[in-house]
């Protein structure tokens, strides 16, 4: 079962992605691995090595930012698309750049 207790976790959707360093090109052994998993769509991905780890978590929070940027400018697009309807500058950018933020 998983931390939440909620359901079980079945071994082809776990994936750990371990730091042994077997020759030069490791990192990239590491990054591939990753690759691989995240092609698999594994509902568990561990992450040992500590700079694939790190680089993975700034990545995430960059889509999260992105995400939330998104939701609040669409928002705002349409709250002020419904308060000043003749005021097409005021939401028509707000409106693109949740488009660009997609």
């Amino acid at each position: 079962m998983d931390a939440g207790g909620d359901r079980i976790l079945h071994s082809t959707h776990v994936a750990v992605i371990r730091e042994v360093y077997d020759g030069e090109f490791a990192p990239q052994g590491f990054a591939m691995e990753l690759e691989r998993a995240l092609d698999a769509c594994c509902s568990v991905i561990v992450i040992e090595p500590t700079q694939l780890g790190d680089e993975t978590a700034r990545w995430i929070s960059v889509g999260n930012c992105l995400h939330k940027t998104a939701v609040l400018s669409g928002l705002g697009s349409i709250v002020s698309g419904l308060l000043w309807p003749n005021n097409v500058y005021i939401y028509a950018p707000l409106g693109t750049f949740s488009t660009l933020c997609i």
